[in-house]
């Protein structure tokens, strides 16, 4: 009985597994810099993550046609389309205060 709940458990969790795609990416501003607290978000879901201190993130998204969102105070707002890159890496433009 143990053998056939573990077989049917572990059915359960690599079905889930194919439903989610991992990303890693960095995220640099215009002179190659890390840039650190950008908010990661796939467009249209809860799914986010933010940036370490070396620019580096990753999220789990549901499919290849997701758009991801990047977001930061100082930086003006960025999106892409998810390909088959598992690696992203992205390049923000300061805003222009006044």
């Amino acid at each position: 009985m143990k053998k056939v709940v573990f077989i049917l458990l572990s059915i359960v969790f690599l079905s889930c597994g194919k439903d989610s795609n991992l990303i890693d990416g960095k995220v640099t501003n215009s002179n190659g810099d890390a840039i650190n607290g950008v908010l990661v978000q796939v467009m249209g879901t809860d799914l986010n993550s933010r940036t370490d201190d070396k620019g580096d993130f990753r999220i789990n998204t549901k499919n290849r046609g997701d758009e991801l969102i990047f977001t930061h105070p100082e930086y003006e707002m960025s999106r892409i389309e998810l390909e088959d890159d598992s690696e992203i890496l992205v390049k923000l433009t300061k805003k222009n205060n006044p």
